[in-house]
């Protein structure tokens, strides 16, 4: 706890003479935010983290049955902007989520949020507002994870796949020191099932070549501070901040039609 010079308790000052780096870093960033024209994103985003982290701590289910047992395990995940974005190439985690080691991959896979899902197949530009009937994720369910030289194959949906079938042909084809590949379905197993290393990169693939960088930062026993719903989980504690830009006519609304010229590109709201 910071204290003022009288002795008080002042959590809101930072004295000028402290010797600890991390709080004269955090003074440099504050007063820096306050000479700068765009003082309340940091604010915003700060307070959107917290919001998320903190909402669900403590929750208790209003069914008995639906209360995570004693002695479950915890884990956080990070998971990253797809590889084939240069831009998001060093990023921050496009979502950290926390789920039980009691809960088979497929709920995490159904839990993961990517922009490839959404799009939509067909010509609609005469009805831009038209809802579309399916959507990718819709069409194409197929998808794996790849911890530990095992695939974990989402094959719930007689339509899937096997997308690691190629990986594990090329594999094979020459002997690539990869050691003996193996592919299963993912239906089959829980995170308690699993030998994985923390801080070690590991492989979500969705949509033919779609892929996510997953990383494991924490494993610990649950406890009663934290979410006990089992419903919530996997449950999202972090995801980006959505950078929107305004309208270049009104400059109130957030825009939704870009259009490129040979000079520029503008965006309009309808």
């Amino acid at each position: 706890m910071l204290k003022s010079p009288d002795g008080e308790e002042d959590p809101e000052v930072i004295p000028e003479d402290t010797t600890l780096e991390t709080l004269r870093i955090r003074k440099k960033a504050l007063d820096k935010r306050e000479e700068s024209i765009i003082i309340d994103r940091p604010c915003r985003t700060e307070t959107f983290i917290y919001e998320m982290e903190s909402q669900p701590v403590g929750k208790r289910p209003n069914n008995p049955e639906d209360l995570v047992e004693e002695g479950d395990l915890l884990l956080t995940l990070n998971i990253y902007c797809p590889v084939i974005f240069e831009k998001h190439k060093e990023n921050k985690p496009y979502q950290t989520v926390l789920v039980l080691g009691s809960q088979k991959l497929t709920e995490l896979r159904d839990s993961i949020s990517c922009v490839s899902d959404l799009q939509i197949g067909g010509e609609f530009s005469s009805q831009p507002d038209q809802a579309p009937d399916h959507i990718s994720k819709d069409l194409y369910k197929a998808a794996f994870f790849y911890f530990e030289g095992v695939f974990y194959n989402d094959k719930r949906h007689p339509e899937c796949r096997d997308l690691s079938r190629t990986v594990i042909e090329w594999s094979k084809s020459h002997d690539r020191g990869y050691g003996n590949l193996q592919a299963v379905n993912m239906e089959g197993y829980t995170f308690n099932d699993l030998s994985l290393k923390i801080g070690f990169p590991y492989l979500y693939c969705h949509q033919g070549d779609c892929e996510h960088i997953v990383t494991i930062t924490d494993i610990r026993l649950i406890h009663r501070d934290d979410c006990l719903d089992r419903t919530r989980y996997p449950l999202l504690i972090k995801k980006p901040w959505l950078y929107t830009r305004k309208c270049f006519v009104c400059k109130m609304y957030i825009a939704s039609v870009t259009s490129s010229w040979t000079f520029s590109v503008r965006e309009f709201w309808d």
